[in-house]
């Protein structure tokens, strides 16, 4: 296996870091956020809740597979940052740091070091 590029596990890192955030906050807003701010939107803060659990679940495993090096979370990792990128590009001028952050790990994403790491 090649060595792991360093900015691959400071993203695997960051991943799993905000990953893990992303969760529990979706386990607090499903739970608590909805019925304390406002009762009748319950169901709606719920699923918002759980949707940013799940999101936030997955992206602790792109992050763990991210510095296993697995090709599948190569690919997992550039969609999501495709994602981030549009909706970035579509909540500007607010999201240009996120647009110029998700760009950014994109290109780095297919640097030809970061490619091979991954065996694609």
């Amino acid at each position: 296996m090649a060595k792991r590029p360093l900015l691959i596990t400071l993203l695997g890192a960051l991943y799993m870091i905000f990953g893990l955030l992303m969760f529990l906050g979706g386990i607090g807003a499903a739970f608590f956020g909805a019925a304390i701010l406002v009762p009748a939107s319950l169901p709606a803060g719920m699923a918002a809740g759980a949707a940013m659990a799940l999101f936030g679940l997955i992206s602790v495993i792109i992050g763990y597979g991210l510095l296993q090096g697995w090709a599948i979370m190569w690919y997992l990792a550039v969609i999501f940052s495709l994602i981030s990128l549009l909706g970035s590009l579509l909540s500007l001028p607010g999201g240009l740091v996120g647009a110029v952050i998700f760009a950014v790990v994109l290109y780095y994403l297919f640097r030809p070091t970061v490619k091979r790491f991954f065996k694609i």
